[in-house]
């Protein structure tokens, strides 16, 4: 009964799991118990000590190097951990796999019993089954990867992570330029589709467009309708498309974005027919497709209200199914811009929808925030009498109150549009870039940061790229300026040891780090200076890590592994703040991430993801030679 209930127990453990009965049977014949009372302390080395251990019951904690001699180290209030073990975790089995590194060791923090492996058993496992091996000695990225894909296949899979060829795809309908309306519209009735993509003439300067049912029923309707006309007049252009093997959240990206009915489905060797907005709808049911849905249809700043809790609900479903995180942001962010965008429209007086522009920044300009955090925006206008200036500097007050009603928390340094630092026209921000270059201040570098991060929500493009094309042309006159820029990119320490263990502080009895300082600020700022540097108009930091593998300023193997350290992180900090909104805490932005929260394998992996950042530091100082800064 007892290798039966040590076969079932390893059963639970990643990747012990992935084991068959025969093989796992194999390694519970091989364990035995041992028990360690509070303070105890064990070592793991490559003597009569190497073993790797399973956690039955109880807390550990591995010490780091600096403290692991000293007497009474348990009881310090600012401890150095490696790593933390509770229950269903294991531990020793990075000496056991390197023996180079020496010994390690470990504190009970709570009385723990354990199940005992010895080494050569532990070996020989690895090198008999490819799981374990494949397990042990996969990089970041094919860890982060296979812990994505189980989390997913625990979960029921999300709808929107399917592929868009699983959609209904409706009859593909192509007509060339000659094609007379009456022909195209028999033609669309015989093959049961609403659209059909039609050739358009060399002189449109664009190679296909796209004519609706809707398109066909406005001619009819009009005076000058002739059904012997060329259908291409009706055509639209250009053709918003999406690849048969995309998302289907892709699509549902799209259609939100480019405030279409349908997308053009195209395959490897051309086009395949149209995914419909109303397919998508129906497929989607109450998940994003309807809240969606309820931004078009909400009046009032109570219905937007509804609709971000929804939006929310959405964020946690999906990080339950195991969707990486970086989907989710896009995802939200855009339903959040919508919300904005008709939001704005609601308060903005009609006589000056024209000539203003709406700038998201910061982690919204980048399309990174999950949750709804400070307030970053901006507005732009230009052609504005006095009165008018007033008007909307009015109208701002209340746009900036209603978006704090809805549950997005105002800023505490006042980067929103109610400040009329925030809200200027295009000459007053060239002014003011002008300051943050010839004066350059903490507080000008942050401001210029998050600038640099900004999308227009709504209104005028032309604005903030003529002030963006000033700012690009400001770095490149002084180049010197970057690279002080970029040294706040090293500002905070990255929080792991020189042996590669955990470096937290006991906060209130937890072993805490600050996440954003020591991981995600690192990469995100590091990755926006090597973009600024190569004038990228990407705001996302995947976009301008992708962008900057194109350039070749990162390697592609070194880019895709900075991505995928990023999206765990923000995975991790996401997990926390969920963690902290179902706990009641009032504070939903918290970066202090709760190590003894985290799993064997999570917190094996942080470990490996902050070292990417250590790595990517080195780069920075290399590429800015920020040594010669002072």
């Amino acid at each position: 009964m007892a290798i039966e209930q040590q076969q079932q127990f390893l059963q639970q453990i990643a990747p012990f799991n992935e084991l068959d009965d025969r093989a796992l049977g194999v390694l519970a014949q091989q364990l035995d118990v041992v028990y360690f009372p509070v303070n105890a302390r064990i070592t793991v080395d490559s003597g009569e000590n190497a073993f790797v251990y399973f956690v039955i019951k109880g807390h550990i904690a591995e010490l780091a190097d600096e403290v692991s001699a000293g007497p009474g180290v348990e009881r310090a209030q600012n401890q150095l951990w490696r790593a933390h073990y509770a229950v269903r975790s294991f531990l020793g089995e990075q000496v056991v796999l390197n023996r180079k590194l020496g010994a390690q060791h470990f504190s009970v923090q709570e009385e723990a019993i354990l199940y005992r492996l010895p080494a050569p058993a532990f070996t020989e496992a690895l090198h008999s089954y490819a799981a374990l091996k494949q397990f042990f000695e996969a990089s970041l990225v094919e860890r982060l990867n296979a812990m994505h894909a189980s989390a997913q296949m625990t979960a029921s899979t999300e709808i929107m992570m399917d592929t868009v060829c699983s959609a209904p795809i409706r009859a593909l309908v192509e007509v060339d330029a000659k094609c007379s309306l009456q022909e195209a519209a028999q033609k669309m009735v015989a093959l049961q589709s609403d659209a059909c993509v039609v050739q358009l003439p060399d002189e449109v300067g664009e190679r296909m467009g796209i004519v609706t049912s809707t398109d066909v029923l406005r001619a009819l309707a009009s005076t000058e309708f002739d059904q012997r006309m060329p259908v291409w007049k009706l055509a639209n252009w250009p053709l918003v498309s999406v690849h048969e093997f995309d998302y289907l959240f892709n699509a549902l990206l799209k259609i939100t974005r480019h405030r279409i009915d349908r997308l053009v489905v195209r395959s490897d060797d051309g086009l395949r027919g149209f995914l419909t907005q109303k397919d998508l709808m129906g497929l989607f049911a109450n998940q994003s497709g309807l809240a969606l849905l309820k931004i078009e249809q909400a009046g009032s700043v109570a219905d937007f209200k509804v609709v971000a809790q929804q939006i929310d609900e959405l964020v946690v479903n999906l990080h339950r199914k195991g969707i990486k995180t970086h989907y989710i942001a896009k995802l939200v962010n855009e339903l959040h811009r919508k919300l904005i965008e008709k939001l704005f429209e609601m308060w903005l007086p009609e006589n000056l929808q024209e000539r203003v522009a709406l700038l998201v920044m910061g982690s919204e300009g980048r399309s990174e925030q999950v949750l709804r955090t400070d307030q970053d925006n901006a507005l732009i206008f230009d052609g504005l009498s006095a009165a008018e200036v007033t008007q909307l500097q009015a109208s701002m007050q209340s746009f900036t109150a209603a978006l704090v009603e809805i549950g997005f928390p105002p800023c505490p340094g006042k980067i929103m549009v109610s400040n009329p630092r925030w809200c200027q026209s295009v000459e007053g921000f060239k002014a003011q870039l002008k300051t943050w270059f010839d004066r350059p201040t903490e507080e000008g570098f942050m401001h210029l940061a998050i600038f640099y991060d900004a999308q227009v929500v709504v209104g005028q493009q032309s604005y903030f790229e003529r002030l963006r094309q000033l700012l690009l042309s400001r770095l490149r006159d002084n180049p010197m300026f970057l690279r002080h820029f970029a040294k706040a990119a090293l500002q905070f320490d990255t929080p792991i040891g020189f042996f590669g263990g955990l470096k937290t502080d006991n906060q209130g009895g937890h072993a805490r780090l600050d996440l954003k300082k020591g991981a995600i600020f690192p990469i995100v700022h590091g990755v926006r200076c090597l973009a600024m540097e190569a004038e990228l108009t990407q705001t996302n930091t995947h976009w301008r890590i992708k962008a900057l593998m194109d350039e070749g300023v990162l390697t592609e193997a070194f880019g895709i592994e900075l991505g995928e350290a990023l999206n765990y992180f923000n995975a991790l900090r996401l997990e926390s703040m969920l963690y902290g909104q179902s706990h009641g805490d009032d504070i939903v932005v918290d970066n202090a991430l709760d190590v003894q929260r985290l799993s064997h394998l999570q917190q094996d992996l942080l470990k490996q993801a902050l070292s990417v950042v250590e790595r990517f530091k080195k780069l920075l100082q290399r590429h800015f030679k920020l040594h010669e800064v002072m």
